[in-house]
């Protein structure tokens, strides 16, 4: 029997990754209503969104799953919600997923963002590397379309082969089977040429300095996560200890004048 963890919050990076793929759901959404917009260009979008609901399909079931009460996360979490938005002709529920996040970041601000992002730098980078091949094929296959379809002697002109173009293009391989014949094609071109070798380069990079790296050298990097703790620990201490010698300077004070007065009290005796 296999076991499922209950936990209140799914990782923190996944939640990001989730709001950041609604957002772009919802501009998904709203670029089918552009007018003039090349449908062979839209038909990406589409295949994007198909995308889109699968990860939505396998959040859904990761939330409902993982939930310590599933009729709490389903009525009061906005559960029915995330099941909704599962359907693309109900894709604005993804909104609530966006509101969920924001309250999220609001809730531990931009700084615990920032250290969570740079001590968890492998989950972050396998992230931001599956959203922004997702962006790259996306915006590369949809403008290459638009620039390529005033050419008569255009080879990329269907959703099919703009995203195929976008995949080999941004993985470096470039069979050569699909190339862009116009000025504008071959600008969109280089746009994703340049994106895809530099996130990729950055994700391998930093797998190798992960690989490569020694455990030694690894406690290192995690021990001074405990530092600010430490400190505050320290700083804590000291503030009793500078509180309790104040008092203290206080307490001689009070004695040092009720002796005083004892003493004009025998005198005027």
């Amino acid at each position: 029997m296999i076991h499922i963890k209950r936990r209140e919050q799914l990782d923190f990076g996944y939640e990001l990754f989730i709001a950041a793929v609604s957002i772009l759901s919802v501009f998904n959404m709203l670029l089918e209503y552009i007018p003039g917009v090349d449908q062979d260009a839209l038909n990406v979008v589409y295949i994007i969104n198909l995308v889109l609901t699968l990860l939505f399909v396998y959040d859904f079931g990761l939330r409902f799953a993982t939930a310590p009460s599933r009729s709490s996360y389903f009525f009061r979490d906005y559960g029915w919600a995330d099941l909704l938005a599962c359907i693309p002709q109900f894709r604005i529920f993804r909104m609530f997923r966006i509101i969920k996040a924001y309250r999220l970041v609001k809730k531990y601000g931009v700084q615990y963002i920032k250290t969570f992002l740079s001590t968890n730098r492998a989950a972050a980078a396998l992230y931001i590397l599956v959203l922004m091949v997702i962006i790259i094929i996306e915006s590369g296959g949809f403008l290459v379309l638009q620039a390529e379809r005033a050419s008569s002697s255009a080879n990329i002109t269907t959703a099919g082969d703009a995203i195929w173009w976008a995949y080999v293009t941004i993985t470096t391989v470039g069979y050569g089977d699909r190339f862009p014949v116009t000025a504008a094609g071959r600008l969109v071109g280089v746009m994703v040429m340049t994106t895809g070798v530099a996130v990729f380069a950055t994700f391998a990079g930093l797998i190798s300095s992960k690989l490569l790296a020694s455990p030694a050298k690894e406690d290192e990097e995690e021990e001074p996560e405990a530092v600010p703790f430490e400190k505050q620990v320290i700083t804590g201490m000291d503030e009793i200890k500078s509180s309790m010698s104040h008092q203290e300077q206080k307490n001689q004070e009070i004695s040092a004048r009720l002796e005083h007065l004892e003493n004009l009290l025998k005198t005027g005796k």
